[in-house]
């Protein structure tokens, strides 16, 4: 190590004066905080030693799984539903053993329960035994809620998928919690990620009937926008009123005639007409940056998978500045090939904006929202994938191989 100004003696003897300084003034504030980190760590080896000795035997609880001697039972559900989605709930037990597991279950039973009413929506019950041999690693389905009944007209609410039963003489409980929504949904978004201080942003506002009724009712309210807790504007509208069939959606634009300062912004949409609030942001800046030094390509994807698999994709943008950009895109290329021969080819040459926040990323591309590729056949596949910013591409190839 290089010293400036002083030699190591005295920075040295600076340093211990300062320590002791320190102490005299926050003795106590240092007890507080040396606790804290043996706490800290406390409770950190208690994690990682639950973490290695559940195979063998502890036993380590969260609401939704369990695990039992090394065997791992997990209740699965999405976090929230949609009318009219069916509800996909799963119980699966896995063997995390090195070697073979013989499990038994008995007195099966699932449950879904309204959590404000606690009103029984729909039960399952198994009372007799069922055993299975389980090799190391292996999971197995023990209750798909699909397979033996649909259901996908609740009412809007918190429910709770209960499920209870007995393991190898062990009593197991699990509780998944989720959201149904049915009524009208509403999606608030700026049409662009960014707009100039001399432009007028839009809104994209998409208006969808989620029951089985028709929505006839007027949509307005009052839009408030901020900047961190100051009011910078706020006016009222109407869209006037809706007559919307079950499950569609109308789109409708709203433009704000006004202009900002650089900055970021909050959008609040109180729709006073069904009591509920809406929020997106608004990025405003004075320029488009034409300097792309900061900027680098990344990309999600797998490099290995089996037969049949779907193909997942993304690519990201990264800023490597500690300051927002503001930039445009004027074209993305995503291609594949298997055995080299090009089998998918998607081009978008639409300019468009993205506003990446600082030391941020922005998706600028998701191939599920495009195509649905399904790698059917074993091999090599070669993924290329790039994108143009002005006069700079940038690019990334990627081979996945199919088993």
């Amino acid at each position: 190590m290089q010293y400036f100004s002083k030699s190591p003696e005295e920075w040295q003897k600076y340093d211990e004066e300062r320590k002791k300084e320190r102490e005299r003034r926050e003795q106590s504030k240092k007890r507080i905080i040396r606790w804290t980190f043996y706490i800290v760590i406390f409770l950190s080896m208690l994690v990682f030693i639950f973490i290695i000795m559940g195979r063998r035997g502890s036993r380590f609880d969260l609401p939704y799984n369990v695990v039992i001697k090394g065997i791992h039972i997990n209740l699965e559900s999405k976090e929230e539903y949609y009318y009219p989605d069916n509800l996909d709930i799963k119980v699966t037990i896995q063997n995390t053993n090195n070697n073979d597991s013989h499990v038994e279950i008995n007195n099966f039973s699932f449950l879904i329960v309204n959590q404000e009413s606690s009103e029984v929506e729909y039960s399952y019950v198994f009372s007799q035994p069922v055993e299975a041999d389980i090799s190391p690693y292996k999971t197995i389905l023990v209750f798909d809620l699909l397979r033996e009944k649909e259901i996908s007209d609740l009412e809007k609410g918190t429910y709770e998928a209960r499920v209870s039963f007995i393991l190898n003489d062990e009593s197991v409980n699990l509780v998944k919690t989720f959201e149904y929504n049915k009524g009208l949904i509403i999606d608030v978004s700026a049409k662009e990620m960014f707009y100039l201080t001399t432009e007028f942003p839009s809104i994209s506002i998409l208006a969808i009937n989620g029951t089985n009724e028709t929505f006839n009712k007027e949509l307005f309210g009052t839009l408030t926008i901020k900047q961190k807790e100051k009011v910078i504007h706020s006016q009222k509208f109407s869209f006037g009123t809706l007559n919307l069939n079950p499950l569609s959606s109308i789109p409708l634009d709203f433009e704000i005639n006004k202009n900002f300062d650089p900055g970021n912004y909050y959008l609040l949409f109180d729709f006073d007409s069904f009591e509920q609030t809406y929020v997106t942001t608004l990025n405003i800046v004075n320029q488009i940056d034409r300097n792309y030094n900061d900027i680098s390509l990344l990309v999600y994807v797998i490099s290995a998978a089996s037969r049949g698999d779907q193909l997942y994709f993304e690519g990201l943008l990264r800023n490597s500045n500690e300051e927002p950009k503001a930039f445009e895109i004027s074209q993305v290329i995503f291609r594949l090939f298997y055995e080299g021969q090009l089998i998918y080819n998607y081009e978008n040459n639409d300019l468009s904006r993205v506003y990446i926040t600082e030391l941020g990323t922005a998706k600028v591309f998701d191939l599920s929202n495009v195509k649905t590729i399904n790698l059917d056949r074993s091999g090599k596949y070669e993924i290329q994938f790039s994108v143009n910013i002005g006069d700079k591409t940038f690019s990334k190839k990627h081979t996945v191989k199919v088993y």
